[in-house]
């Protein structure tokens, strides 16, 4: 079977995208209004950018009546954000956060989620999450402007926060990280199963 991009619908191709692209690492995104609100959403389209220097990406795309969604917005008027990772313990409360809810709505006590102070950016930082990464704006791409268009955004990482138990040597033990995986629909994966393989 082969399928043209052109002849497919918004929907359809979403699904093509999402089964084939699986499965996905999430980005937990703590970031906060211009009038203080503080919000957080997780993104499966996301990855690392650049280690030299250090850059994160993930893509916020539009939401079906192409409004912008509150994570983005609060980027673009601040210039900063936090990714913290999403271990198989914080699911049920990574799941609170994919609701819909009004921008005036704090996500952290929404979902009942406790914040800690960042270092270096206003955003909170998820205080269960295993490791969190402070970053500041590197540049938005806006890939389009209709339902479900991607707006990729790079951001500099300026600070990482790892709980001490988790790192040896620089190294993170994923048996410990424990992080979960975005499939298609409402599946996740767990990361427990590996194979080594040396180069």
């Amino acid at each position: 079977m082969i399928l043209s991009p052109q002849q497919l619908s918004n929907q359809q191709m979403y699904k093509l995208l999402i089964g084939g692209v699986s499965p996905r690492p999430i980005a937990w995104v703590s970031t906060v209004s211009l009038e203080g609100v503080a919000n957080l959403a997780p993104f499966s389209f996301f990855t690392v950018a650049s280690a030299n220097p250090p850059v994160l990406c993930f893509n916020p795309m539009g939401a079906d009546e192409g409004k912008e969604k509150d994570t983005l917005v609060n980027i673009r008027q601040q210039q900063e954000f936090v990714i913290n990772t999403v271990s198989y313990q914080d699911l049920a409360a990574m799941n609170q956060t994919c609701h819909q809810v009004a921008a005036d709505v704090d996500e952290f006590d929404y979902a009942s989620i406790e914040k800690v102070a960042a270092t270096n950016v206003a955003p909170s930082l998820v205080k269960q999450a295993l490791i969190s990464f402070e970053c500041k704006l590197n540049q938005i791409i806006d890939l389009g402007h209709g339902p479900q268009s991607g707006h990729l955004v790079l951001g500099d990482v300026v600070a990482i926060h790892v709980r001490d138990d988790i790192i040896d040597d620089f190294r993170i033990d994923s048996d410990k990280l424990d992080v979960i995986g975005r499939m298609a629909g409402s599946d996740y994966c767990l990361t427990r199963e590996k194979v080594n393989l040396t180069r």
